[in-house]
């Protein structure tokens, strides 16, 4: 990618104070390795990168608003970087316009209050509500965002999403053990042992490769076999999200940053995970088993297998598998909460998007007994929110 050194076109941007505003592609382009650098930090997942970006965009950018990436610009480089659409005709917002395809936070933003107060001051100068989707609560970013906001009289919600389940690699399989406990790591070696009565295991992590597509294929056949095929939403059931995690593959391939597990029985594919290398972390994004050879949980038998491999290898210090389920759960040595992030103007449109978006969905999650009562209000506020808008247009 280009370094920081071509400008664009008046077509290709608008500049103020230091920031462009540019499509996806060209952001590329112009900022480059900038972009990526802002990113290298052990935190950093992989959704923040612009070689994500590029691949999401071009698979689920068809419809809705254009998506525009602001990013504050310097002689070192890029200090914050913000891909965002523009949406709403009564409520004017700027959204990070991810699904649920994006577990984590898509900006970029250097660790400093000065960055982020300017970062505010220009996206919030035209617009009601800013919606930047999931992020790491905790994550130095987004605190000083959100003390920012509140310097300036900004309402901020920061909505509880769950939390990421990590399991940290320690430099020694005794040391993950001890971590992981004698009952699970136990079970699952037993398991393995009863898989390899009935034939040839075979483990592997498939990175790039003339074989790629088609275990890819054999990976998004098998995912059909559970219950996401029944009642889920498997990779195969969209032309968009099948064109989607096929690019990232070959995209991540390409740059060195594809772990593609899997665990076949006499040839047959029984379980694979699908990942990515960012940093020190790998991001689990998929995961299917064979539901005939449940009984042998050939899930967790691969999982054992490749934390194994990842730990003699020392190429990543911690594997993050998402958002915590039962199964999760056992296998994660600690979580890390996630939020929803929104601010909001304090004038009359925003803080009835504030109301209806966070405060009063908030208190209703906390008292069922209100729950009635809160889908009624948002009933009403969003009758007023058309009104206002009404009567503005009118004056």
């Amino acid at each position: 990618m280009a370094r920081l050194t071509q400008d664009p076109t008046p077509h290709e941007s608008r500049q103020r104070d230091g920031w462009v505003d540019l499509d996806v592609d060209t952001a590329i382009a112009i900022l480059g390795d900038a972009w990526t650098r802002l990113n290298e930090t052990a935190a950093a997942p992989p959704t923040m990168d612009p070689l994500w970006h590029q691949v999401y965009w071009r698979a689920f950018g068809a419809s809705g608003a254009d998506v525009r990436v602001h990013a504050l610009c310097a002689e070192d480089g890029v200090a914050a970087v913000f891909p965002v659409r523009e949406t709403g005709r009564i409520v004017r917002r700027l959204a990070s316009g991810v699904n649920g395809h994006t577990p984590y936070r898509t900006f970029s933003l250097a660790r400093s209050p000065h960055v982020a107060a300017r970062a505010l001051d220009h996206l919030m100068a035209s617009i009601d509500m800013l919606d930047l989707g999931p992020a790491d609560a905790r994550a130095p970013e987004v605190d000083a965002l959100v003390s920012a906001a509140h310097r300036r009289g900004l309402h901020v919600s920061r909505d509880a999403r769950g939390a990421d389940a990590v399991i940290d690699l320690p430099a020694s399989w005794a040391e993950l053990r001890r971590s992981l406990g004698a009952k699970l790591v136990g079970n699952t070696t037993r398991r393995l042992r009863h898989l390899r009565e009935r034939g040839r295991v075979d483990f592997d992590v498939v990175g790039s490769g003339p074989d790629l597509p088609r275990v890819l294929e054999e990976c998004f056949a098998l995912e059909t076999l559970g219950w996401k095929g029944r009642r889920g939403s498997p990779i195969r059931s969209r032309p968009d999200t099948l064109q989607f995690y096929s690019e990232l593959a070959a995209a991540a391939a390409a740059a060195g940053r594809l772990a593609l597990y899997t665990l076949r029985l006499n040839s047959t594919l029984i379980a694979f995970e699908y990942c990515l290398r960012h940093n020190d972390r790998i991001d689990l994004l998929k995961e299917s088993y064979n539901p005939e050879f449940s009984r042998y949980s050939p899930g967790s038998v691969l999982r054992l297998l490749l934390l194994q491999r990842e730990i003699e290898s020392g190429r990543a210090r911690r594997y993050h598998i998402g958002q915590v389920s039962e199964w999760k759960q056992r296998w994660a040595t600690r979580q890390e909460p996630c939020c929803h992030l929104r601010i909001y103007q304090p004038g009359l449109r925003g803080t009835l998007a504030y109301l209806v978006k966070s405060w009063i969905p908030g208190r209703a999650r906390r008292q069922p007994v209100v729950r009635a009562t809160a889908r009624w209000v948002l009933g009403r506020l969003h009758e007023i929110c058309f009104v206002v808008a009404v009567a503005e247009y009118a004056w």
